[in-house]
């Protein structure tokens, strides 16, 4: 995720490591920040057999044309979302409030992670990546989340996935399908990212993109009416949230998206929308971009914010960050701690005792932090880690 420094590819872990014009029947409801070193991407999990043949859209904003091969083994048997009905929305803001500010340790794990060894750990919050964050194991499956949701205590720990909304990872057959590299690519779809290879800019602003990620007005996959949209498909796996990466892809593609910051706060804005219909608890957190925060529509939306590299490593090292970049990103983020909505920190750092004084500067601004590997392939535990 680092941008994570661009969310660092997770697209180079196949070696071992590391989704605007919506559909019109679903209405829209600074300088960006440094970005930090991305994950490595994992191996694509091996995928079933594809159980029906997508339509494919006439217009050139057309989604990918392969139908997602996730099928039974993502979605998994259920049926209606948690927290499906009608719920009033004041009471579902206060209620996710009041998850994510119960959360006092959090822990964040893309790829290779081990399933028994999570639940086993003492963190209240989880991220993962619902489609490769098992690496050989495949997708999680709803059995799985559910089994993460419990911490060794019996008590709930929050699960949720990330989400890249700024670029298009070709190990997803989500949105990606091989056919791109030979064929023409639907409007949305841009250039690869130079600095880390299988990660292709995306048009944000498309609606064929905002659709691919959304799904029809009731989540429906464009690739057919069958399987659920990628967001769908984690709220009905039972995913509690998503932390959403890349936001701050809008600084790299104002050119092909104007007004790209504004644009950019109305596709997130929408997407917490679309999710909340199917559940209303659904948690929506930004991951970087923080900048963002002093629209007051972005800061209404999500619930949460991820910091990557606040004191340490903005340039991909173990070096501490120059005040003036620590200054700016803690005034942007003050933003959120006003409007009660809790930061989480994560800062790559090695050292123990340079771990142990940045995590008194990060607990003395009232955020909480993790210390885990740039890669986020290993889960690092406090007391043994940290």
């Amino acid at each position: 995720m680092a941008g994570l420094v661009q969310a660092m590819s997770r697209g180079a872990l196949a070696a071992g490591g590391d989704p605007r014009d919506a559909g019109a029947a679903m209405s829209a409801t600074a300088v960006p920040a440094p970005q930090p070193a991305r994950r490595p991407s994992p191996q694509p999990p091996a995928q079933p057999q594809k159980t029906a043949t997508p339509a494919t859209p006439a217009a050139s904003d057309r989604p990918a044309k392969a139908a997602p091969a996730a099928g039974k083994a993502v979605v998994g048997a259920s049926k209606a979302a948690p927290g499906a009905g009608k719920v009033d929305p004041a009471a579902a803001e206060r209620e996710r409030n009041g998850l994510v500010k119960a959360v006092t340790g959090f822990a964040y794990q893309l790829v290779n992670l081990k399933l028994d060894e999570a639940i086993r750990s003492p963190y209240d919050m989880l991220i993962v990546d619902a489609t490769t964050g098992r690496g050989g194991e495949g997708a999680f499956t709803a059995d799985d989340i559910a089994r993460l949701k419990r911490k060794p205590d019996g008590s709930r720990r929050l699960v949720l996935s990330y989400l890249s909304i700024g670029e298009a990872e070709d190990y997803r057959p989500d949105y990606f399908t091989s056919e791109y590299m030979t064929e023409d690519a639907p409007d949305w779809l841009l250039n690869e990212n130079p600095n880390w290879k299988g990660n292709r800019l995306i048009r944000f602003c498309k609606e064929g993109w905002q659709r691919t990620v959304l799904g029809d007005d009731e989540g429906k996959s464009l690739y057919n009416s069958i399987e659920p949209s990628p967001l769908y498909r984690l709220v009905e796996l039972g995913f509690d949230g998503v932390a959403l990466d890349r936001v701050d892809v809008y600084g790299e593609v104002a050119k092909e998206c104007p007004d790209a910051r504004n644009r950019m706060v109305d596709f997130v804005s929408r997407l917490a929308a679309h999710a909340r219909k199917k559940n209303p608890r659904f948690l929506v957190l930004l991951h970087n971009a923080e900048e963002l925060l002093s629209d007051k529509r972005m800061i209404s939306t999500i619930d949460a914010v991820v910091k990557e590299d606040l004191f340490y490593g903005v340039d991909n090292t173990q070096a501490a960050n120059k005040e003036g970049y620590v200054r700016s990103v803690l005034e942007n983020l003050r933003h959120a701690r006003t409007a009660g909505r809790p930061v989480f920190v994560i800062d790559y750092l090695k050292d123990r005792a340079r771990i142990a004084e940045d995590r008194r500067r990060i607990e003395a601004q009232g955020f909480i932090p993790y210390f885990g590997p740039r890669k986020l392939d290993s889960l690092w535990l406090p007391g043994q880690h940290f």
